[in-house]
């Protein structure tokens, strides 16, 4: 696995001087993989990435981290998580979306603030181990971002508001921003506050406005679930279904008067100025051509869930569309109350089989596709394209390494192949994020695993009662 690696266990980087990693395979995602190569760190950015002799070279006394039959490459960014559900996972797995919905929201409020906590821990600790270096997380109780901060991920931990009564609007965003406002207090450079309005059957149409203004005043970013199932299109056509009956009833919406809008969830919110390069569309499954051409002219990005969207029925989302338009796309896991594990490898093959097998055409996208936009496009929807998602000199020094010695690709003669294809979340060895090491020979140096685990089971015999 690695030899004379720096396990970093006080989490201070490579202080100040360079060191070089070196493996069997790096992919740079902007350039070709490189055979025998190597990156350079010093402190938390890249300083060069090509051929190991040629960089050992230029840094003569530089320490060296050798990692043996390995795959380095960038982090993954997860656009859309919900890690504080992760103990949810394995116990709603065989329902559709709107049942889900309703036995979802029940079980939700068996856990505490302090239960969401130790969930959160738990999702973020995995998150690290499966080579995911930046999540862009919603969070409903408050408890995902202090969890990423401890385990030292990056990312963008999106605030979920919900509100259909129009009628205490000032009310709900007065309580909004003094959330934003303690949530922001505690950020650094590493970590950073978005909006998320939760979706178009749980917000109005107004909410939906004056959260889009308020992010807008304050420089925010916004995200949303957008087009996700059946449910949700018929609801925002014609005011009925589970959304609008059993859902309403179960939250106390039943007395609120709705109107069918009669046009389709991408339609709906594009009326009420929403739409632009700095919101993030989760999902759109349920979209139609002039849906994609709506999204693509607001430079709307897109988190693409394949594997959520079909363990829920859901469906599929016509991602190949998606990449012709120009629209910005990345994946997500989703929650682990959906999906089950936060396993980007999982997410790629995901997304490959199933629309090489909707569209019966083989050419249809692959490995290296999948796994920029794994990275670099993940980063690109996140707005974050200068600073991660690659490696080249001047950024972030966010990287993973993906064991391969007893992969059944061995010898790699394509190592994109091998990576999507023949690697899981469990060949990860080795994640750092900002020239911090996280994760050394399959062991989390910034908390202490196996007592998150502990917990975390306490927790889930909460859920099974």
């Amino acid at each position: 696995m690695t030899e004379n690696a720096e396990a970093a266990q006080n989490g201070t980087g490579t202080n100040g001087k360079v060191r070089i990693y070196r493996a069997s395979w790096v992919l740079p995602i902007i350039k070709e993989p490189i055979h025998k190569g190597a990156v350079a760190v010093l402190d938390d950015k890249i300083q060069a990435v090509g051929p190991a002799d040629e960089v050992i070279a230029a840094y003569p006394g530089a320490g060296i981290t050798k990692f043996h039959h390995a795959i380095l490459l960038p982090g993954f960014v997860n656009c859309h998580s919900h890690m504080e559900y992760a103990v949810f996972r394995g116990l709603l797995d065989n329902m559709n979306f709107g049942p889900w919905m309703l036995s979802f929201l029940d079980h939700k409020e068996m856990l505490s603030v302090a239960d969401y906590s130790v969930s959160a821990r738990l999702g973020a600790s995995e998150c690290v181990a499966s080579g995911i270096t930046t999540v862009g997380d919603a969070m409903y109780s408050g408890m995902s971002l202090p969890a990423i901060k401890e385990v030292g991920l990056r990312g963008r931990v999106y605030q979920e508001a919900f509100g259909i009564d129009d009628a205490v609007i000032s009310e709900t965003m007065s309580r909004l921003a003094d959330t934003i406002d303690e949530l922001e207090e505690q950020t650094d450079e590493l970590r950073e506050i978005g909006i998320f309005p939760h979706a178009t059957y749980t917000v109005s149409a107004n909410l939906y406005q004056a959260i889009s203004q308020f992010a807008r005043e304050r420089g925010m970013k916004v995200a949303t679930h957008l087009a996700e199932s059946k449910d949700e299109s018929v609801y925002i056509r014609s005011g009925t279904g589970v959304l609008a009956l059993d859902l309403r009833e179960k939250v106390g919406w039943d007395n609120i008067s709705r109107e069918p809008f009669g046009v389709t969830p991408v339609k709906y919110l594009q009326q009420w100025n929403v739409y632009g390069p700095e919101f993030m569309a989760v999902h759109c499954v349920h979209v139609s051509r002039s849906d994609i051409e709506i999204l693509a002219k607001h430079d709307v990005a897109i988190a693409h869930c394949p594997k959520s969207n079909a363990k829920l029925g859901c469906g599929i989302a016509p991602l190949p569309a998606f990449l012709e338009a120009g629209i910005r796309v990345g994946f997500g896991t989703d929650s682990p109350a959906s999906s089950n594990i936060m396993d980007m490898f999982g997410e790629m093959r995901t997304a490959i089989f199933l629309h090489r097998g909707m569209q019966g055409d083989a050419s249809v996208l692959g490995a290296e596709e999948c796994a920029q936009m794994a990275t670099l496009g993940g980063a690109r929807v996140m707005g974050l394209e200068r600073t991660i998602g690659s490696l080249e000199p001047g950024k972030q020094a966010d990287l993973i390494a993906v064991d391969m010695e007893y992969s059944h690709f061995t010898p790699i003669h394509d190592a994109y192949s091998a990576l999507v294809y023949g690697a899981n979340q469990e060949d990860v060895f080795f994640t750092m994020v900002a020239g911090r090491t996280l994760y050394d020979k399959k062991v989390l140096l910034t908390m202490d695993e196996a007592e998150a685990t502990a917990r975390a089971f306490e927790v889930k015999k909460k859920l099974w009662r």
